[in-house]
């Protein structure tokens, strides 16, 4: 009887709205869920192979769920100040690793674990490429791992100094006396030092000592303490490189060292041997004033420092992470240097619709999605890598209380149908009776 149709068919509208307002539910719920991809409800209709009551023909038997799609349209990226939150501009997943495989995700709001892994918040490692000594990408993914990361030390090669030397500076009988520090200091002019560090990363103070010769002709050795050397006493003063003579322009400028340029052999105690140079600047013999001034002078006034550097440092303890738009992890350390440890392993699927969500914004290959295709971002289609920023979710607020309200009606409409065909059921016994 076509009325027991009807009432099978609009039960089947209320069991397959009933599920898509499930589906419209759970992705209002979602809004705020970083990384979530909202999910679109599919219908499809029943069919009979023969018409009812006589006629022939298909008629509708009512409605299935045909398929929940899911939508995998960028979420906005807003920025979080963590620097180990990341998000996707573009195509592509984080890739996170299970003790049964990997793991997909857009969910980018990672932290470090206990054992120094960049993870999700339930503890899933991510994965990327280790890199070579040309910070180039190399092997399989594995686990970001910056556990031990430290900053090589690097032995000071270079020192740059620049300073004035007083153009009348009374001469010191004698001349220089580097017996010990205290002759060092009575007989100079000037004196200045600066740290310098050797193969181990330790800090040495290299002091130099100017005393002023003559006209326009100054003196200047360089000191360390002889107990930092190999072999020597701590305390006694140890001179690195022998007298070198310094010659000034009579306008002030540098006209010749000697050596140029001054450098001294030396090994500190345990480390390996270094040469370190010392640039007092571009001599300028013919005084040409196309020339320009730089490096040490010799003017009326009095002797001051204006510009030291060298170019060694200590060992260097990790201190933050920052990420690149292309996925290097680069280490920032306590030393003041930096370099390249990871970079973050991206993939993409030729049908993304066919992955299986698994909750926790996690996602599973299937057939229906086929393999992924892992590399580093922007290569391959490949999104960039927005650090210290999270994808939030990619729900349309608006669409779905548009959805809720047709879905609600449909309901209605259905539940309706129900009804009136309860009354027709009434009349019909009501007429046999």
């Amino acid at each position: 009887m076509a009325i027991f149709g009807a009432l099978s068919t609009a039960r089947s509208g209320l069991v397959a709205t009933g599920a898509a307002l499930g589906v419209t539910g759970n992705n209002i719920a979602n809004v705020n869920t970083i990384g979530f991809k909202g999910s679109r409800t599919e219908f499809a209709d029943l069919l009979s192979g023969q018409g009812g009551g006589g006629v022939t023909g298909r008629i509708g038997l009512g409605v299935r769920i045909g398929r929940i799609n899911p939508s995998f349209a960028q979420g906005s990226i807003e920025s979080s100040g963590r620097p180990t939150d990341l998000a996707i501009e573009g195509n592509g997943f984080f890739v996170v690793r299970t003790g049964d495989g990997n793991l997909y995700t857009r969910a980018g709001n990672f932290r470090l674990d206990v054992d120094g892994r960049l993870a999700t918040f339930d503890g899933l490692p991510v994965q990327g490429f280790a890199l070579n000594n040309t910070f180039l990408p190399v092997g399989a993914p594995t686990d970001i791992n910056v556990t031990g990361a430290s900053s090589q030390p690097r032995a000071t090669t270079q020192v740059a100094v620049d300073s004035n030397l007083q153009a009348d500076a009374p001469l010191i009988a004698g001349g220089f006396d580097g017996t010990d520090f205290d002759s060092a200091f009575a007989t100079s002019n000037f004196t200045n030092s600066i740290d310098v560090f050797d193969s181990l990363g330790d800090r040495h103070t290299l002091n130099f000592f100017f005393t002023r010769a003559g006209s326009n002709s100054w003196e200047y050795h360089v000191g360390v303490d002889d107990g930092e050397l190999s072999g020597g006493t701590a305390g006694d003063l140890a001179i690195l490189g022998g007298t070198n003579s310094i010659t000034f322009n009579p306008d002030g400028s540098l006209s010749v060292l000697n050596p140029d340029p001054g450098a001294a052999t030396v090994q500190f105690d345990g480390a390996n041997s270094q040469d370190i140079e010392f640039d007092f600047g571009t001599p300028n013999p013919l005084a040409d004033p196309g020339e320009g001034i730089d490096g040490l002078t010799q003017f009326a006034g009095p002797s001051a420092v204006s510009f030291q550097s060298q170019n060694g440092f200590g060992a260097g303890q990790l201190l933050n992470l920052e990420f690149s738009e292309t996925g290097f992890v680069t280490g920032i350390f306590d030393n003041g240097q930096s370099r390249p440890l990871f970079q973050v392993a991206l993939a993409s699927f030729i049908a993304p619709d066919g992955l299986l969500p698994l909750g926790n914004g996690l996602f599973r290959e299937s057939i229906d999605s086929g393999s992924p295709a892992i590399g580093s971002p922007e290569s391959g289609g490949l999104g960039t890598i927005v650090g210290g920023a999270v994808e939030l979710s990619n729900v349309s607020l608006a669409q779905e209380f548009i959805d809720l309200i047709s879905l609600q009606r449909s309901f209605q409409a259905n539940a309706r149908v129900i009804t009136s065909s309860d009354t027709l059921l009434n009349d019909l016994i009501n007429i046999v009776r």
